[in-house]
C-alpha cells in the first residue's frame, strides 16, 4: 500500500514537471534531479555553450496555486545555501493553476539582514523572456559571474 500524496506535494510535483518541460524546450545537455532531498536544489541543468563546454546551473523550483506577484518569498536557509554555492542559482516559480512560470537569478545582493524569508523579484516568462534566458544559459564569457549579474 502506498502513502497517499498530500495536496501540497502534488502541487510541488506539478511545479517540478513544469520546470522540467520548460528546460526541455530550451534544448539542454542534461536536466537531472538530486538523489536526496537535502541537496539544496531541485534540479541541476546543463546547457552546451558555443565553445563546446557545458554551463551548469542549480535550480530551485517553487510551485503555487496563488497568483504570483512581482516578488516571491523563499526560506532564508534555502536562499543562503544556493547563493553561497559555487554554481549559479536560478529560482523558478510555477503557477500551476494558470500554467505560468517566473524566474529570478539568486544573487547575494538580494540578501537582506533579518527574517527567516527572503523576498526575490521575479520575472514572468513569455516567449521573448524565454529566448533571453536561453541566451544567458548558453553564454560562454563570464561563466558564473554572468549568471549572478543577470
Amino acid at each position: 500500500m502506498t502513502t497517499p500524496k498530500t495536496q501540497s506535494r502534488l502541487i510541488a510535483r506539478r511545479g517540478e514537471l513544469m520546470a522540467e518541460l520548460f528546460f526541455q524546450e530550451l534544448d539542454p545537455a542534461f536536466v537531472s534531479r538530486p538523489t536526496t532531498d537535502d541537496v539544496g536544489y531541485d534540479l541541476l541543468v546543463g546547457f552546451p555553450n558555443k565553445k563546446a563546454g557545458t554551463n551548469t546551473f542549480a535550480v530551485q523550483v517553487r510551485a503555487t496555486e496563488e497568483p504570483v506577484e512581482s516578488r516571491f518569498q523563499i526560506r532564508r536557509n534555502i536562499f543562503n545555501r544556493m547563493i553561497h554555492s559555487n554554481i549559479p542559482a536560478l529560482l523558478l516559480v510555477a503557477d500551476v493553476k494558470r500554467n505560468r512560470m517566473y524566474f529570478a537569478w539568486l544573487k547575494s545582493t538580494d540578501e537582506r539582514k533579518g527574517g527567516s524569508v527572503v523576498s526575490i523579484p521575479v520575472t514572468e516568462i513569455n516567449e521573448a523572456i524565454k529566448k533571453e534566458l536561453h541566451e544567458q544559459l548558453i553564454k560562454v564569457d563570464g561563466g558564473v559571474a554572468i549568471a549572478r549579474l543577470a
